[in-house]
């Protein structure tokens, strides 16, 4: 469970970095404004769609209610968003983002379903 805890925590540390990495890259569809590389309109709701995910999965974890097979599922989204802003990061970023909005969407599903067993457990304890 620290485990899973850390990882969750050092995806929310990246973050920033990668984007920053993003921001200062070379990606033809970014903007200037001001002298300052903006994110596509696609990064950023892919961006705050991890966020809610990870403060989803936060919460989850704090309920302490997890069942070995639920701490893998979240893992495996936890490295699958890390890939996903490393592929965000990275010269093809902006051309993978309906790609990266589809798999956080179906991530987003699973996550719901997730919750939805945790609470089917809750009340039957």
């Amino acid at each position: 469970m620290r485990l899973t805890i850390f990882l969750l925590v050092a995806t929310m540390v990246m973050a920033p970095g990668i984007l920053g990495a993003q921001m200062h890259g070379g990606s033809g569809q970014q903007h200037m404004m001001g002298g300052q590389h903006m994110m596509s309109q696609g990064m950023m709701h892919n961006m705050g769609m991890m966020s809610n995910m990870m403060g989803d999965m936060q919460q989850m974890m704090g309920q302490g209610r997890m069942i070995p097979e639920q701490q893998k599922q979240m893992l495996e989204m936890m490295n699958q968003m890390g890939g996903i802003m490393q592929q965000m990061g990275g010269p093809q970023g902006a051309q993978m983002e309906q790609r990266h909005m589809q798999q956080l969407h179906q991530m987003q599903q699973q996550l719901q379903q997730m919750k939805a067993q945790m609470q089917k457990q809750k009340h039957q304890h």
